[in-house]
């Protein structure tokens, strides 16, 4: 309690100081402006208008809007990369390396990873050492 009450004076002193230091400001100002009052005339200042800022809202990124007129062609959709990777492995026939299916399958090696990581969770690929992998039976 006893520090509370000294922490409490401690505040109010600096607080006091503080008022006093604002007066002694406000005095010199006053003063600077009757000193110097008859240095500026009205038509010297310029008043500029004050505009409210607003902050600009977070916005979500909008996809590209297609040009009118532009649809999908039409025709059999493309296979999964999943299913793709699988059929590649299924006519290779033995255990194949991440290289080789990114070579045959023309994917790139993440989609390669997702595609096998896709097919081992479905339990139809299964890990012979690292980076090579063989369907399951």
């Amino acid at each position: 309690m006893k520090e509370m009450e000294m922490l409490l004076k401690t505040v109010s002193d600096g607080l006091k100081i503080l008022a006093q230091g604002v007066r002694v400001i406000a005095e010199r100002l006053d003063n600077f402006s009757v000193e110097n009052r008859d240095n500026f005339s009205e038509t010297e200042v310029e008043t500029v208008p004050v505009r409210k800022v607003r902050r600009a809202k977070p916005s979500a990124k909008k996809a590209p809007r297609k040009a009118a007129g532009a649809s999908k062609p039409k025709g059999k959709a493309p296979k999964p990369a999943a299913d793709k990777v699988y059929e590649t492995m299924n006519r290779i026939g033995r255990p194949v390396e991440i290289d080789r299916l990114t070579e045959k399958t023309g994917f790139n090696k993440k989609q390669v990873h997702n595609a096998i990581f896709k097919l081992k969770k479905q339990g139809r690929v299964e890990n012979v050492s690292k980076g090579v992998y063989k369907t399951v039976a």
